[in-house]
């Protein structure tokens, strides 16, 4: 028979179709990580649901020293027939319990109601991957998780401890991730990403740090996992604060919550209050900006180029050498410079960019790109490293038209070589 791993993301209605039949065809129902099923009532009404370890009509029997029994129903008795299942046999209870249960032993020093450590919450995790496995022999199962617990973890733990037995059979259903609904909520702020699991245990403080500072660097977008640890523990959370004050606090970062709940501000006004265990975190790069109440980052819109016949002189003039470099006291519009700005490009090779990051905006209701706001190509620095780049891009005014894409790839090189 089957084991269906399957994850319903951050809550039933991100549950896909696939998953859905999934379920609906398994004959035991095992809760994972104890999460809310009552949507699913319906469908679930005649199958043998493990649930925080019990049936949702059942209560845990003390039956010895270290002893929980799970599975019972109302018609079966209190002995160990049927379909219950034993967790926690000490060495002088005998093996012998009949019926269809599956035996799982902790030692005498464990206890299921132990979760102050780590081992004793694995080991809750890994008595229901185990009770999967072993009433997947005759039975089709679903093993049922959310997304706080990543369903690649669960699909790794699943494949690594199916591997000590024969014949062990299982397909993995995911559903909508952590990473696609955090995006969709916050509005588009991946472009290429980079996603960590800031708590995870067995990860050092060097490599945790490496990490970050790699995609920091490479200027990926950062997605964070589990930023929180176990009873609000901080300290990894505060090794990225400390990564992050000495890169570029200022980046802008997203926390998401369930139900849709979100806020977005700069890293270092992030607060902190709102970040929880569940919580996911998604810090952008240099190109990555709000636009009303989304997080955006730059990507792939692409509007096609539109020239007045002023833009197309100034490339003739520009292409000849004979337009200014710097500050043009003698320009018609200089009194509308900020600070003095740079008059290499009084008129942008980029236009229309149709990216909001440096200030350009749509005129609402007119399918114009207004450029007023945007200051960056007249700043010193923009304007040394887009000249350079159009060096080996113009040769003739057309090729404002005709290699619209390359000029597009060079803005976006000058924007992360100059921005902060």
């Amino acid at each position: 028979m089957m084991i269906n791993l399957i994850n319903v993301g951050s809550d039933i209605g991100n549950i896909t179709i696939n998953a859905f039949n999934a379920i609906i065809e398994s004959d035991i129902i095992v809760n994972y990580d104890n999460i809310d099923l009552s949507d699913l009532d319906t469908y679930l009404k005649d199958k043998e649901i493990i649930d925080n370890g019990l049936e949702k009509s059942e209560s845990v029997e003390e039956t010895g020293d270290n002893e929980v029994i799970i599975g019972l129903d109302e018609s079966e008795s209190e002995e160990t027939g049927g379909n219950e299942v034993i967790i926690g046999l000490d060495e002088s209870e005998s093996e012998e319990t009949g019926g269809n249960e599956v035996i799982i032993g902790l030692d005498e020093s464990e206890s299921v109601e132990e979760t102050g450590d780590i081992y004793s919450k694995l080991e809750e995790y890994y008595l229901k991957m185990e009770l999967a496995i072993s009433r997947s022999s005759d039975k089709n199962v679903a093993l049922i998780c959310s997304n706080r617990r990543n369903i690649y973890g669960i699909a790794n733990l699943l494949i690594q401890m199916s591997s000590k037995y024969n014949d062990v059979e299982f397909k993995i259903y995911p559903a909508v991730s952590p990473i696609d609904y955090s995006s969709a909520v916050l509005g588009a702020p991946l472009n290429d990403f980079v996603a960590i699991d800031l708590n995870n245990p067995i990860v050092s403080e060097k490599e945790l740090k490496n990490k970050i500072k790699f995609a920091l660097k490479n200027d990926f977008v950062l997605f964070v996992h589990n930023p929180i640890g176990d009873n609000g523990d901080k300290v990894n959370f505060n090794i990225l604060k400390e990564v992050m004050d000495d890169f570029n606090d200022e980046l802008l970062a997203g926390i998401v919550n369930e139900s849709y709940r979100y806020e977005i501000s700069r890293f270092n006004d992030i607060n902190e209050e709102s970040i929880r265990e569940n919580s996911t975190l998604i810090i952008g790069n240099k190109l990555t900006y709000k636009l009303e109440d989304y997080m955006v980052t730059s990507s792939d819109y692409i509007v096609k180029p539109k020239f007045i016949s002023q833009n197309i002189d100034f490339f003739e003039r520009y292409l000849k050498d004979e337009t200014p470099k710097g500050l043009d006291y003698d320009c018609e519009y200089l009194p509308c410079h900020k600070a003095l700005e740079a008059c290499d490009f009084c008129y942008c090779p980029f236009y229309p960019c149709a990216d909001g990051l440096t200030g350009g905006e749509w005129i609402k209701d007119k399918d114009v790109w207004s450029c007023q706001h945007c200051d960056w190509i007249h700043l010193e620095e923009p304007c040394q490293a887009v000249r350079k780049g159009l060096e080996d891009i113009l040769e003739d005014k057309n090729d404002l038209k005709t290699k619209h894409m390359e000029l597009l790839k060079l803005r976006r090189e000058c924007l992360l070589k100059t921005l902060k």
